[in-house]
């Protein structure tokens, strides 16, 4: 147990620099939790953590909701409470947990365990963008290439082909006629991009919709399984956090349900939880439903069996993650030299076809 002032020189040094937001990340909210996670732990009781938090955190946003979580707690509020009536900023996942480590007395730990979960989470998001990065920036040069010889370059050697009123290649026709489309139906193109954006997001707000729309995900050749894979590993973690925070079972399914991010699966939990409740093992469902990958169902059984399931779907999210990870870097490896390779195709086509008309030209007027 560690002085006042020991605490708040520790929750300083952690705290990153003044940056003032009126919206608050992923990363905001797993950088007050371990601080909270080491607040107390570290011997000081949850008020004062909280009064430590709202004196050093930076961000508006999270300081005005710890600011009312802190007159709940004066109130005669529990946390989980308190926590549940903010639920933009902390979601069901993050109530259950607290709720089940102040039910059970071990606040400091489960805290550590959420620290930790949501580390993962956080690094997991960082790699993906540091990954996706650069292909994004190739995608866009892509783009802006293609509209920059499509719109100004190609119409201006059509004005002159016109002119010269001869028959041109077959490629030069039809990059011809792929640019006067472009220049005359740009808006439409752009149109149709909007429509079928908020056509997607129109449909994703159904139940039905997202559940056709995740269905339509898991068929999709390799990115499929990778979302498969991802979706369990949320899972898993997710689970073996609950149960590790005493959570009971019936309870973990049911906010694990918002963690996996695919409907099909969400619906295949909910029976999940249903034939537990009437008494049956979570395994046996599991491997009925034809969902859930073997390896998943395989040491979920065995977890039950043993009397580990928290420590089983602990490894499960490890190998998944490990696999999900491998995956990620072995496509864009691919994706990289693809769009390089894409890119120089499309220009070369444009070259040469300008580039076989202007010599056919030459041709005729020698």
């Amino acid at each position: 147990m560690f002085p006042a002032t020991q605490q708040r020189q520790l929750i300083t040094a952690q705290q990153p620099k003044r940056k003032l937001r009126r919206w608050v990340s992923f990363q905001d909210l797993t950088i007050m939790t371990r601080q909270l996670a080491s607040l107390v732990g570290g011997g000081l009781t949850l008020m004062q953590s909280i009064e430590a938090l709202i004196e050093h955190t930076e961000n508006e946003t999270l300081v005005l909701a710890l600011n009312q979580i802190r007159e709940e707690l004066r109130g005669g509020g529990t946390f989980a409470e308190a926590l549940e009536k903010h639920p933009r900023l902390f979601s069901p996942l993050y109530v259950s947990i607290v709720r089940a480590g102040e039910a059970s007395g071990e606040l400091p730990r489960v805290l550590n365990w959420l620290a930790d979960y949501m580390e993962r989470e956080q690094n997991r998001r960082t790699q993906i963008r540091s990954a996706l990065a650069y292909p994004i920036l190739l995608t866009i040069v892509m783009v802006a290439a293609l509209t920059f010889l499509l719109v100004f370059l190609v119409p201006r050697y059509a004005a002159l082909f016109a002119e010269m009123g001869q028959a041109l290649p077959l490629p030069t026709q039809v990059l011809l006629a792929v640019s006067g489309f472009v220049v005359r139906w740009w808006w439409s193109i752009v149109l149709a991009i909007v429509a079928i954006t908020y056509a997607y997001r129109l449909t994703r707000r159904t139940p039905k919709g997202r559940f056709i729309t995740d269905a339509w995900k898991l068929k999709l050749p390799i990115f499929g399984k990778l979302h498969l894979k991802a979706a369990i590993g949320r899972l898993s973690r997710a689970l073996s956090v609950l149960l590790m925070g005493g959570v009971p079972v019936l309870e973990a399914l049911e906010v694990a349900r918002d963690v996996i991010g695919n409907e099909v699966l969400a619906r295949s939990l909910d029976e999940v939880r249903q034939r537990v409740r009437e008494g049956e093992r979570v395994a046996d469902h599991l491997r009925r439903s034809g969902v859930f990958p073997p390896l998943f169902t395989r040491l979920v059984a065995i977890g039950e069996e043993a009397g580990t399931l928290p420590q089983s779907l602990n490894t499960i999210a490890d190998t998944l993650d490990l696999e999900v990870d491998s995956s990620l870097k072995a496509l864009i490896s691919l994706l990289e030299p693809a769009l390089i390779l894409m890119l120089g195709l499309v220009v070369g086509f444009v070259i040469i076809s300008l580039l076989m008309a202007v010599f056919q030209l030459n041709t005729l007027v020698r």
